[in-house]
């Protein structure tokens, strides 16, 4: 028998689910937008919706699948390897870049096990060696030549036929232009920084138009990284204590006029690929976070913001960054940390004072097929690169991952922060608003302290098609236009919980969905004893 309690009038409690993760606050403290867990979701561009990420499909076999074959006796033997990426302990693709050679040529090409290659349908093709096989090299499409700096003694260059170093360049591993420059580091000399003469990738001769110059001069740190904002080359350095970013400004027609200026101490990006541009800004992953640089009114006008503040709690591990892409398909930077890829997008709101902000918001995605070294997006195909050697192209159509030859389900998961008042709540009825995309199932949940309470479990359907997307003459159709998939719904479950403190969450074990809110009417108690209705 449970005593009667006082209720205070019911509140609707309303969580639209647009600030991302916020792992800066305790669960209770965040904002009601904000989410503690946004796993394998990433957001609509169109929509600002969170949907579950599309599913992957492999695109080249591992040297694994090339390297075995089975006997008439079921034994397995090793054999010729007739998939160039072969090798009998395997190794990961370290780096993918899409090259464009012209209009209407272009190549994916990869970096494996001290190789270079570019992919014909669904096999590797070598273009030739590289330096070695650990370095990541950085690739830049320039004057139609694809450029590759590997750490070798010169920057190597292909154009879909040859394949050459380009004699007089830097022993370089970071690329960028500017001003119609190529630009290169140089790994045998602390602090330098060479642009080549304009528009010319094999002018390399300081003492005619190229430059070459010294950023942080007798500081002995490594030039690790570039960006570009606007007339500023932003310069990565790092040392094994000290850390700096500096800008050279190239505004001025006149090379000598240039000038290099220090911007921050103790910021710099990792390695040469975990530096990117988007939205007219710099962004970057240092060793304690997430970071961008932004313009302010103040002395010195760029300032390093550390953008990712609600998510750089997890940087105390110490996992380094494989990547920083911009994805312009999802208008999104992703980002990966070891086994984990977060997700970044900007929405834009007001402070304060009333002037226009970024509102950062971040989720995170966890791959089947686990670590994913590098990601490039070609036309409107997203690549990814499997620390197992294989590669992966994101599929919208379906919500598995294909682990090498292995159809897998992923989970997808979203938490809204924990609602408490200090006094018992109780739960009388909880509704979500859900877009379909692929067809599965899915649950509903309240989150009790460790307490996982199943509210409901839902089927989810497959997404409508577009007219103009269809292939068939309609009057071919064999049924109701209106039968052709399912529209947005929400979901409603009234069983009732009691407990100090609730979270809501929607948890999918196959198939795609978007959530875009969470909505919950709450009346609080005084007295009575915890349990569930």
């Amino acid at each position: 028998m449970i005593r009667a309690s006082k209720h205070s009038a019911v509140s609707q409690v309303k969580m639209l689910l647009n600030g991302g993760l916020n792992y800066a606050a305790s669960p209770s403290s965040i904002a009601d937008n904000e989410v503690v867990l946004a796993t394998n979701m990433i957001y609509d561009p169109s929509t600002d919706v969170l949907i579950t990420r599309p599913g992957t499909s492999c695109v080249a076999a591992s040297q694994a699948l090339s390297l075995q074959i089975l006997t008439e006796d079921g034994k397995r033997i090793v054999t010729e390897n007739s998939d160039p990426l072969g090798g009998e302990e395997g190794h990961p693709i370290l780096s993918l870049y899409y090259y464009e050679k012209s209009t209407s040529v272009a190549y994916l090409v990869c970096a494996y096990n001290g190789k270079l290659y570019y992919l014909s349908g669904s096999v590797w093709e070598e273009i030739g060696d590289l330096t070695d096989s650990t370095t990541v090299p950085s690739f830049l499409t320039f004057n139609s030549k694809l450029l590759i700096a590997d750490g070798g003694t010169h920057i190597r260059t292909w154009d879909g036929t040859t394949y050459t170093t380009l004699g007089t360049s830097p022993q370089a591993t970071a690329l960028k232009v500017i001003k119609n420059r190529v630009v290169a580091n140089a790994t045998d000399e602390p602090d330098s920084v060479y642009l080549s003469s304009p528009n010319d990738e094999t002018g390399w001769d300081t003492a005619g138009t190229a430059v070459g110059l010294k950023a942080g001069f007798g500081d002995n740190m490594a030039v690790n990284g570039f960006a570009v904002f606007g007339d500023d080359l932003i310069i990565s350095k790092k040392g094994d204590a000290l850390k700096k970013i500096y800008r050279l400004n190239v505004a001025d027609a006149t090379t000598t006029n240039w000038y290099v200026q220090e911007l921050s101490s103790n910021n710099a990006c990792q390695n040469p690929q975990s530096i990117t541009e988007a939205w007219n800004n710099v962004f970057f992953v240092d060793s304690n976070g997430f970071k961008s640089l932004k313009g302010v009114q103040q002395y010195g006008d760029l300032q390093v913001d550390a953008i990712g503040r609600k998510i750089n709690q997890l940087f105390a591990l110490q996992t380094s960054c494989d990547f920083i892409t911009y994805i312009p398909k999802y208008n999104a930077i992703w980002f990966g940390m070891g086994q984990r890829v977060f997700c970044y997008t900007e929405r834009h709101g007001y402070n304060s004072e009333g002037a226009s902000v970024a509102l950062p918001a971040f989720t995170n995605l966890l791959f089947k097929q686990g670590r994913i070294r590098s990601i490039c997006q070609a036309g409107d195909t997203i690549y990814l690169a499997g620390d197992d050697g294989y590669l992966y192209e994101l599929n919208e159509s379906i919500a598995t991952d294909e682990n090498g030859s292995t159809e897998e389900y992923f989970t997808s998961s979203v938490r809204t922060k924990t609602v408490t008042t200090g006094a018992d709540l109780i739960l009388k009825k909880l509704q979500v608003y859900l877009k379909p995309k692929v067809a599965g199932l899915a649950s509903i949940n309240v989150i009790s302290g460790d307490r996982v309470i199943q509210m409901k479990t839902v089927t989810l359907p497959t997404d409508g098609s577009y007219l103009y997307n269809a292939t068939t003459y309609l009057a071919s159709a064999t049924q109701y236009l209106y039968d052709e998939g399912a529209l947005p719904w929400t979901e409603t479950t009234r069983g009732r919980v009691r407990s100090i403190e609730m979270a809501y969450e929607l948890n999918v074990s196959s198939g795609r969905v978007g959530v875009e809110w969470f909505k919950a009417d709450i009346a609080s108690l005084e007295g009575g004893e915890w349990t569930d209705y």
